[in-house]
């Protein structure tokens, strides 16, 4: 009985200091998310998929391009009609 409550007990502080860790871990990120100029931690990731990890003014700049021509092809099909 006395084993069962301290091996609850343990789980229980092993959790909540993984837990802990892990929220110390996610204020970091989002500060220097926001250290570097990304508006959003998904920005980020974004980038990181696109290959600008480091460099949000080279990741606005491809995704201004594609929306840009993307409104362009709408633009030029709506015209062709």
């Amino acid at each position: 009985m006395i084993g069962r409550i301290l091996l609850s007990l343990i789980a229980f502080a092993l959790t909540g200091f993984v837990v802990l860790t892990l929220i110390g871990l996610s204020d970091r990120y989002e500060q220097e998310t926001a250290a570097l100029g990304f508006s959003g931690i998904y920005e980020r990731y974004l980038a990181s998929q696109a290959g600008f990890a480091d460099n949000p003014k080279a990741y606005r700049a491809v995704v201004e391009a594609e929306h840009a021509r993307a409104a362009g092809v709408g633009e030029t099909a709506a015209f062709e009609e």
